[in-house]
């Protein structure tokens, strides 16, 4: 019990620690303040995808620049760019393992979020020892969800890769992966906190192959 206590304290004390949100400068050490002002935790204007250490980090909401960090578990930033033109934008994690992704802008309004991503190196299956070499879409977990989802797949050689989620009537609601990726296998968070309760489907085409698989968002 002492144990369990002493965990749950330390990560509870990371979780709102300060040096979470040092960086970028739009954040400040408020959290989401700075001298001019303060950003408003607004749920559902971050999404992720991730490739080996790079975390691409998609801002909605805005037309202007945007700017995002990524911290560590002990509550080190690793990564971080204050501002930039580029939506997407990438940040590189140094390693494997868990992390926070905090981005947002200015403008219309001072908004950010904040979501937690996994990083999981790539290019290699049955923990390092054999390369991939088929092709293929898991089932996301969990299944039903809310309001996120993993979803894995493998990619047998180096291939232009969509993942695109679609609603029952077939229209596309998110583009997830849309790029040239190196053989390996990827693990992408997908964040249905926009979308209404029902039945989606997630469709991977990679070079000839073509899956599609059924997902349940349960809010």
């Amino acid at each position: 019990m002492k144990i369990t206590i002493t965990f749950f304290s330390i990560l509870i004390s990371i979780l709102f620690s300060t040096s979470l949100f040092s960086e970028p400068t739009f954040n400040g050490p408020g959290p989401g303040c700075d001298g001019s002002g303060c950003h408003s935790l607004n749920a559902g204007v971050v999404s992720v995808v991730t490739n080996g250490t790079d975390v691409q980090i998609t801002v909605s909401g805005t037309t202007s620049s945007v700017g995002g960090e990524l911290v560590d578990q002990s509550g080190t930033v690793v990564a971080v760019n204050n501002s930039t033109g580029n939506n997407p934008f990438i940040l590189t994690a140094p390693s494997e393992g868990t992390y926070l992704v905090n981005a947002g802008y200015k403008d219309p309004n001072r908004d950010w979020d904040s979501m937690s991503v996994v990083i999981s190196l790539t290019g290699v299956g049955n923990n390092g020892l054999e390369p991939v070499s088929t092709y293929k879409l898991y089932n996301n977990y969990p299944n039903p969800f809310n309001p996120s989802t993993t979803i894995k797949y493998s990619v047998a050689e180096k291939s232009f890769v969509s993942l695109k989620i679609y609603n029952i009537a077939g229209s596309e609601v998110a583009s997830i992966v849309n790029r040239e990726q190196t053989a390996g296998e990827y693990e992408v968070n997908f964040n249905a906190r926009e979308l209404t309760s029902g039945v989606y489907l997630y469709k991977l085409q990679a070079g000839s192959f073509v899956e599609t698989k059924k997902m349940i968002l349960m809010k």
